[in-house]
């Protein structure tokens, strides 16, 4: 085409002319970069909190199902009966030992001493005795022997008076340590 008509409009060679601005398409590689990152970040995220709300759904679908299996009558029986229990141990934690505190009142007792009546009273830490024996000597031998326990702090000798038939009628007050008495917490 260089030379048609005898005119000519376009040079012979050609040069192409290149101009290159450093970094020109850097600005939108990063942008897009960083849209195609947030876009992504934003799906995984949409994501997550789709299962997050599928598994918040189970579990309030568990949890109603297992409010709909309690039996809150039986659940009530259970606490009182809890409390019942706590009272109790407690109880049996400190009570006195009544047996062993009987075994030894019947272990110092004269065998010629009846008893007539026997109070205990825990609270005092006391027995009240109304018994009768043959004559004073018995009387003496059983104070003496109340005397030599030492679990026993204190004795009141009360009402002492011969029956009709001979017998002596006595009333007797004993103070008893209740520490000796009341199991031991180990």
């Amino acid at each position: 085409m260089p030379d048609q008509g005898g005119i000519q409009l376009l040079p012979e060679t050609r040069r192409s002319i290149n101009i290159k601005t450093p970094g020109e398409n850097r600005w939108v590689i990063a942008g897009i970069s960083t849209l195609v990152l947030v876009f992504s970040i934003t799906a995984g995220l949409i994501f997550r909190h789709g299962n997050l709300e599928n598994q918040i759904f189970e579990l309030d679908a568990n949890l109603a199902n297992l409010e709909k299996q309690r039996d809150k009558k039986i659940e009530t029986n259970l606490l009182t009966l809890n409390q019942q229990l706590i009272l109790t141990s407690k109880l049996l934690n400190d009570h006195l030992f009544w047996s062993k505190a009987f075994s030894k009142i019947e272990a110092l007792t004269q065998p010629q001493v009846q008893f007539l009546t026997f109070t205990a009273l825990a609270e005092d830490g006391k027995f009240d005795i109304k018994a009768s024996t043959l004559n004073y000597t018995l009387l003496a031998r059983q104070i003496a022997a109340y005397v030599s326990e030492d679990s026993i702090k204190d004795i009141n000798l009360n009402d002492v008076h011969v029956l009709t038939n001979g017998r002596l009628e006595f009333t007797v007050n004993i103070i008893f340590d209740k520490n000796k008495f009341i199991k031991d917490q180990q």
